[in-house]
């Protein structure tokens, strides 16, 4: 039985780093193996570059075991393929770590895009994907994964957001209020819960709430 595989209606870019993800290769080392820096490889999949040099297109094809044609869209899509139309999707930022103000917006601090709905990500407030580290919050969130984000200064009591304690980089907490004390919670029970009382919830600062989680196998 042939496995129906449904496939958004790419751009070249995209293309480019899907196939660069299939070959387990960082940005960095797609660039090293076709001569150009990880910058041009950011560039490309972004869809910034227009039209890659002939020479670039057809080692990138060589190294992704695909062709020319089949980068640029012109190679019809094989018969297991059902075409998605990519208009009801945006790529969402995958930032490097979170920070106050809009430095985490920097081009440098970019890490990534991940696409996902538009019906998902409404509203004027941005969205960006934040990369889970550590085992505070399994099973729920595991490391590794991806967690969407929604950038607001304040979340309702009980909700899971991203939070900065002391202006440091951002953690996944489930946030809890009180009258006078703000509570960080973890999920696994071997981290203890974190209360900050009277002037010390002003240590605490809320970055987003988190909408989605994404796990990839």
């Amino acid at each position: 039985m042939i496995r129906k595989i449904l496939v958004i209606k790419m751009t070249t870019g995209e293309r480019i780093k899907m196939l660069r993800k299939e070959h387990n290769l960082t940005q960095e080392e797609l660039g090293a193996k076709i001569g150009v820096q990880k910058a041009a490889i950011q560039k490309y999949e972004k869809g910034t570059v227009k039209n890659i040099k002939r020479d670039s297109l057809i080692k990138l094809a060589q190294c992704l075991d695909t062709s020319p044609e089949y980068l640029l869209g012109w190679e019809d899509m094989p018969n297991n393929v059902e075409v998605a139309d990519t208009s009801n999707y945006v790529n969402i930022p995958i930032i490097g770590r979170v920070a106050a103000g809009l430095s985490c917006f920097a081009e440098t601090n970019i890490t990534d895009y991940e696409p996902v709905s538009k019906n998902d990500v409404r509203g004027d407030e941005p969205f960006v994907f934040l990369r889970v580290v550590g085992d505070s919050m399994y099973p729920l969130f595991m490391e590794g994964d991806l967690v969407l984000v929604r950038c607001q200064s304040s979340v309702d009591s009980g909700s899971y957001a991203v939070v900065m304690i002391d202006e440091e980089d951002g953690v996944v907490k489930k946030i809890v209020y009180g009258p006078d004390f703000i509570e960080l919670h973890s999920i696994n029970p071997m981290y203890p819960v974190r209360r900050f009382e009277n002037e010390d919830v002003t240590r605490i600062r809320v970055f987003g709430l988190v909408r989605e989680i994404k796990r990839k196998f």
